[in-house]
């Protein structure tokens, strides 16, 4: 009975956030508009439910929705925008950081209390980084190696900055201080990382026949990120943008802020722009692997999936099973580090 009315309490809190977005998107753009967003959240949640199926109407709303909030993003930061110095970040390259070749994961419990797909993923990352250093970030030790304003911690000790927001703030202070790569902690890694997602410009998971209707339409992924050295100004860029936005506001009006973010700093930025476009297609099965974690081993399957492909992103939110009909499934060989 508590557990129904903690979820309850949760669907509760969580349509009122909603709301309250939708009423900020108003008044920035315009309730239609802002209707417009909701109406692609509510078919969000739909899919989550139904395997990602994407029916015509649903991707026209979620389009709709990129539109009017890199609106209301373009007109929140107008003044910002306007003013800001975009060649002060250039000072950045003039030195070089220790951890330029270093990969970064974050699990703000540590491992030990991380669920075990995280332990599998990370473990799988750690084997193939050649000769890059992986650190895992964690509650008490991220300042080691990244400043964030105190005003910034302020907020997140109140609760106004989430966890899952200060991360996107974490991987872009990182990138923009060292460089390196980040990866969320929940990609499994079949082959070694190549050195060249460390020494373009900018590297990302990138897709572009990416079937999902997402502002980034799969030509970056805001979960694998990296830069060289020369390049650390452009997420400098993005992550004052992103502090601009917490310094004047108290609540995030939709969770894809970092892509938002990232996609604005190319509208405005030629530079920025043509960099990630540069980006060479890569790991196109990255979403292939989550679909048959619960399906029996078969190592045809996956050897084709794994082919083309290093990098895949799975999920800690998700049970999976370990078995089926006493055979052992794709989930089974991955948590016992046989999915090699």
């Amino acid at each position: 009975m508590t557990q129904k009315h903690s979820s309850i309490k949760r669907i509760i809190h969580r349509i009122s956030e909603e709301l309250n977005a939708t009423r900020r998107i108003a008044k920035i753009t315009s309730w239609k508009e802002a209707f417009a967003t909701l109406q692609a959240k509510i078919d969000i949640q739909v899919m989550n439910r139904n395997g990602y199926n994407e029916s015509k109407k649903q991707k026209e709303h979620l389009l709709k929705k990129h539109e009017v909030m890199l609106k209301y993003y373009e007109k929140t930061f107008s003044d910002f925008l306007k003013t800001y110095d975009y060649s002060q970040n250039q000072i950045i390259n003039q030195s070089k950081s220790p951890y330029s070749n270093c990969i970064w994961v974050c699990w703000w419990q540590g491992l030990d209390q991380s669920p075990e797909i995280v332990k599998a993923c990370v473990k799988s990352i750690k084997r193939n980084a050649g000769k890059h250093t992986v650190i895992i970030l964690t509650e008490d030790n991220y300042r080691q190696y990244v400043d964030i304003p105190k005003w910034v911690e302020e907020k997140k000790n109140k609760g106004i900055i989430t966890r899952t927001n200060y991360s996107d703030l974490l991987r872009l202070s990182l990138l923009a201080k060292h460089g390196g790569l980040w990866l969320d902690a929940t990609f499994y890694c079949t082959k070694p990382i190549p050195d060249e997602y460390f020494d373009i410009d900018i590297w990302s998971i990138r897709r572009p026949d990416y079937a999902h209707a997402s502002v980034a339409s799969g030509y970056f992924a805001g979960y694998s990120l990296a830069c060289n050295q020369e390049s650390r100004w452009m997420f400098a860029i993005i992550r004052d943008f992103f502090l601009n936005y917490w310094k004047n506001n108290d609540m995030m009006v939709d969770y894809l802020m970092i892509d938002y973010m990232i996609v604005l700093a190319q509208r405005i930025n030629h530079e920025i722009a043509q960099t990630f476009d540069k980006i060479p297609s890569n790991n196109p099965l990255c979403d292939e692997l989550i679909k048959n974690l619960n399906n029996i081993y078969d190592e045809k399957v996956w050897n084709l999936l794994k082919k083309d492909t290093l990098l895949f992103k799975l999920t800690w939110k998700q049970s999976f099973k370990k078995q089926k009909d006493d055979k052992v499934t794709f989930y089974g060989m991955l948590v016992e580090n046989k999915l090699l």
